[in-house]
């Protein structure tokens, strides 16, 4: 009867050192996703006095993204009350992701974001730059998982036992 013999040897995976790439990669992947996101609640956001684009500052800081602005419309340039009522930020979800978030409190936007505002109604005193509603929220959710469906985790080549 014939024999044979194996030397196995198990596999060491250095799994502190791939804990920390793929935070890195979530990390990065949540920022760009932040930034598909503001690309495209921007782009149906306009500037009439700054205020409404100025809600999405604190995020935009947060993730690295420059938000821009066109010439102010109004009588007056209300960005400081914009950048007071908007609250946004990138934080750890978990212990295996992140998430960023965006919220406001200014009144108007919330209003133009699921109605239709027209002359006189919810303080409209002229035509409105873009038509409501913005529906913005949408967008930027379809926009975001557009992206997100085209992430990937990194792939980890492992040589002679070392990364």
């Amino acid at each position: 009867m014939a024999g044979w013999q194996a030397n196995l040897r198990g596999l060491n995976l250095p799994l502190p050192v791939i804990r920390r790439a793929i935070d890195k990669r979530l990390l990065e992947s949540t920022k760009k996703g932040a930034h598909v996101w503001l690309d495209t609640v921007l782009a149906i956001v306009p500037t009439w006095s700054g205020a409404s684009r100025a809600t999405f500052e604190a995020l935009a800081q947060a993730v690295g993204y420059k938000v821009t602005y066109g010439p102010i419309r109004s009588f007056k340039d209300r960005r400081a009350l914009g950048q007071g009522a908007g609250f946004g930020g990138i934080e750890k979800n978990g212990s295996a992701g992140y998430r960023f978030t965006y919220r406001t409190d200014l009144r108007y936007l919330v209003f133009n974001e699921a109605n239709r505002a027209t002359k006189g109604v919810a303080g409209v005193f002229k035509g409105l730059i873009k038509p409501t509603p913005y529906k913005f929220f949408d967008a930027g959710e379809k926009a975001f998982k557009a992206y997100a469906a085209t992430v990937r985790l990194p792939v980890i080549k492992i040589k002679s036992g070392r990364l």
